[in-house]
C-alpha cells in the first residue's frame, strides 16, 4: 500500500513540472531528488511486503472496508499536504537565479534520503541475521536515532520547503508559505499517528521477553531519542521534560512495563510524566 502511495507522488511531481514547461531548473533538480527518495522508498516497502506477505499496519484496514475507504480518501488529502512544496516550485512558473537558500534546501533534501536510505538498509541487514532475532537494531544510524528512517523523512520536506521559499519571495506570494504544512504534517503523522506510535508502546514487547533482552532495550530507550539523532551517553543524562519537549520523547512511546524505570520518582511530576 505504501509503495502506491510512493508511485502517486511521483506521478503528482513529474505532472506538475510537465505541464508547467517553464524549464524551471529549481524544480528540476528539487523533484528529482524527491523522486529518487520516493522510488527507493516504494520500492524498498513493496520488497517488505512481498518477502513479508503483508503489512501489519494495514492488516486491520484491510479487513474493515470502512476504514479501508478512509484510508484511500485520506491518502488523497495526505499526498497533496505532502507534496504542496515541490507542486508550488513546479507551478510557480518562478525561476529566479539559484541562490545559497536553494542549495541549502537541496543538501537538506539530500541528507533526509541518505539517511532514510541508509537507515531501511542497515536494519533490513540487522534483521536479515537470524543471531540478531528479538533484539532491538541499534548498529549504524540506529544507534543515534531509534527511528532514523522517519527522521530522514521529515528531514526530506522541510528541505523542499526551503527550497520553495525563493520562488515565493520572487512571486511576492506570502501566502504561499501554507506550504510549511508539509514538513508539519509529515513530522505529526510520524509522531502521533501512523509512524513511532505504531512501533512503539505495547510493540514493544518483543523487546522484553527475557530479563537480558530486557535490561539491553531499556538501556538502548533511554538513551536514545526517538526521531532527532542524538549523542547516546549525552541523551541518558538529559532530564525528562527536557526530552518530552525538545527531543519529541512522548511518555506513550515507552511499553507499561518500562515507564516506572524510565520515569524516576523525582521526575513523575514533570511535564512530561504528566502529558
Amino acid at each position: 500500500m505504501g509503495d502506491i502511495i510512493r508511485l502517486n507522488y511521483i506521478i503528482v511531481f513529474v505532472m506538475t513540472l510537465v505541464l508547467n514547461g517553464s524549464g524551471n531548473v529549481r524544480g528540476i533538480v528539487l523533484t528529482i531528488l524527491v523522486c529518487i527518495s520516493r522510488a527507493f522508498l516504494g520500492g524498498f516497502l513493496l520488497f517488505r511486503v512481498l518477502t513479508r506477505k503483508g503489512d501489519g499496519r494495514f492488516d486491520e484496514a484491510r479487513e474493515n472496508p470502512c476504514k479501508f475507504l478512509i484510508f484511500w480518501v485520506f491518502q488523497i488529502l495526505w499526498v497533496f499536504l505532502i507534496a504542496s512544496p515541490v507542486i508550488y516550485v513546479n507551478g510557480s512558473g518562478s525561476d529566479p537565479d539559484l541562490g545559497a537558500v536553494d542549495y541549502l534546501g537541496f543538501a537538506i533534501v539530500a541528507l533526509g534520503t541518505i539517511f532514510q536510505v541508509v537507515a531501511d538498509l542497515q536494519k533490513y541487514s540487522f534483521r536479515a541475521d537470524r543471531k540478531n532475532k528479538g533484539k532491538v537494531c541499534d548498529v549504524g544510524v540506529w544507534s543515534i536515532s531509534r527511528h532514523p528512517n522517519y527522521f530522514g523523512e521529515v528531514t526530506i520536506w522541510w528541505g523542499a520547503f526551503v527550497v520553495a521559499v525563493p520562488s515565493i519571495q520572487d512571486q511576492n506570494e506570502y501566502w504561499a508559505l501554507w506550504t510549511v504544512v508539509s514538513p508539519i504534517f509529515t513530522m505529526f503523522l510520524l509522531l502521533f499517528v501512523s509512524g513511532i506510535p505504531l512501533a512503539e508502546g505495547k510493540k514493544l514487547s518483543r523487546f522484553m521477553k527475557t530479563p537480558e533482552s530486557k535490561s539491553e532495550f531499556l538501556e538502548y530507550f533511554s538513551s536514545t531519542p526517538p526521531l532527532i539523532p542524538f549523542v547516546p551517553f549525552l541523551y541518558k543524562l538529559l532530564p525528562t521534560w527536557f526530552k518530552c519537549f525538545f527531543c519529541c520523547e512522548f511518555p506513550m512511546y515507552a511499553h507499561s512495563e518500562l515507564k516506572e524505570q524510565i520515569l524516576p520518582g523525582d521526575q513523575k511530576g514533570s511535564p512530561a510524566a504528566m502529558a
